[in-house]
């Protein structure tokens, strides 16, 4: 009976330890805490936009960006997320999204394991990551809501 019990705890124990490792995998956070891998995304197109507090043009955007964030959130497969070009701490990520009233995703640089985009050498710089993982050539410059739904609507049709 004894030789029973234990085993069924290391079993249970073995199982937790699973599940713990798993709930530690993921390649970025958000700053609202949520935890992703890019995998999650397969069928979905994924924009990330870089952006720095230092840069003009990523300021003037940030309309265009949040216009974007509330039509993508009414699609089925389309999300935005933001990465500042600056590693900045937590604290003051959080302090330029709401000075500067940013509606999208911000991801943590410091819990930002892997983004499949290599930083850009020109902000704001926008990309789009294909359902198979492949990049779209960045966008550069200002970006418009509307001037980003029609890439997303192309790409789709060429899905």
């Amino acid at each position: 009976m004894q030789k029973l019990f234990i085993g069924i705890v290391a079993i249970l124990a073995l199982l937790c330890g699973v599940f713990f490792h798993a709930s530690q995998q993921f390649d970025f956070v958000t700053l609202d805490g949520k935890k992703y891998q890019w995998q999650d995304f397969g069928g979905e197109l994924t924009v990330v936009n870089y952006f720095a507090e230092w840069c003009a043009p990523c300021l003037k955007e940030v309309p265009e960006l949040n216009a974007f964030n509330q039509w993508a959130a009414q699609q089925e497969n389309v999300r935005l997320f933001a990465v500042s070009y600056d590693d900045l701490a937590d604290e003051k990520l959080r302090e330029i999204q709401q000075k500067y009233n940013m509606e999208f995703a911000l991801l943590l640089p410091s819990q930002t394991k892997l983004i499949p985009i290599d930083k850009p050498a020109y902000l704001p710089a926008t990309y789009v990551i294909m359902p198979d993982g492949t990049t779209s050539p960045p966008l550069l410059g200002e970006q418009t809501a509307d001037k980003l739904i029609a890439t997303i609507e192309q790409l789709q049709q060429a899905l």
